[in-house]
């Protein structure tokens, strides 16, 4: 999964097709197609959930307590699948 944060204002978003933006108006992103995505802005950095870890730390939620660890990485600066337009 690839998620959007800016520096400027704190927001964290999901990508979609259409164009999604922060609520600063400073970074921007949104899918070309199944795999691929870009994103705008000085203050916008990539992030990305390990999809099978974060699906096995929703099965595993437990009742109470801590909850359970997934794997999340900011995306490097130069990547095939994510980048900067």
């Amino acid at each position: 999964m690839k998620l959007l944060m800016c520096l400027e204002c704190n927001d964290i978003f999901n990508l979609d097709l259409s164009e999604k933006i922060c609520s600063c108006g400073r970074s921007k992103g949104k899918y070309i197609n199944q795999q691929l995505a870009e994103y705008t802005g000085k203050s916008a950095v990539p992030l990305g959930f390990s999809n099978p870890s974060f699906i096995q730390a929703i099965k595993d939620q437990p009742n109470e307590g801590m909850g359970k660890e997934f794997t999340a990485f900011v995306i490097p600066k130069n990547c095939e699948t994510f980048f900067r337009k």
